[in-house]
């Protein structure tokens, strides 16, 4: 994992995984699906698609904003994101607390990134 940057002042640190899921293979078809139909899938799809990307299903809730799925645990301080580029799947993991309310369905995952920078 690298870290790409860090707001000092909103102590939030951003990283950037080293898997790329391609999106043509059964996981990134799993993950599509997700991000097309997050509302209609059923549970257990929900709970595949938090271990793909958390490694860990327990205390994540899950939501979808326009180019991604986000996973973010109880205390929001933790956020993993599947950002669904051109051409594949990007795992990224930002820490620290923001305010979601900037972050509904219409955002994209690189203003998301601008947004926190400042």
């Amino acid at each position: 994992m690298d870290l790409i940057f860090e707001n000092k002042y909103r102590n939030i640190k951003v990283y950037k995984c080293y898997n790329v899921i391609q999106k043509d293979n059964n996981i990134g078809n799993i993950l599509l699906n997700g991000l097309m139909h997050w509302d209609t899938i059923s549970d257990e799809e929900v709970e595949n698609i938090k271990t793909i990307i958390t490694n860990n299903s327990i205390g994540f809730k899950g939501y979808t904003i326009t180019d991604a799925i986000v996973m973010q645990n109880d205390t929001k301080d933790i956020h993993y994101y599947a950002y669904f580029n051109e051409n594949n799947i990007e795992l990224w993991y930002i820490t620290g607390v923001y305010d979601m309310v900037m972050c509904d369905n219409r955002l994209k995952f690189n203003d998301l990134l601008f947004f926190l920078q400042a």
